[in-house]
C-alpha cells in the first residue's frame, strides 16, 4: 500500500515565491468586506468569538 508523504516546509520555503505586500493589500472577510483598520479587525474577531461562544452554549 502506497503512503502519501507530506513534509513540512520552513517558513522561508513556503513563502519563497510570494510577492511582497502592496500598500493596498489588506485582509478580506468572506463576504468581501475589507479589514483595512485595526478597529475593523478587532470587531471582526470579536464577532467570531461571540459566535463561537453562542455556538458552544447551544451545544
Amino acid at each position: 500500500m502506497a503512503r502519501d508523504i507530506v513534509r513540512q516546509w520552513s517558513e522561508d520555503e513556503f513563502f519563497a515565491d510570494a510577492l511582497p505586500p502592496t500598500d493596498d493589500d489588506v485582509p478580506i472577510e468572506v463576504d468581501g468586506g475589507l479589514l483595512d483598520s485595526a478597529e475593523k479587525v478587532i470587531a471582526y474577531l470579536d464577532e467570531i468569538n461571540r459566535r463561537r461562544a453562542t455556538s458552544s452554549a447551544d451545544a
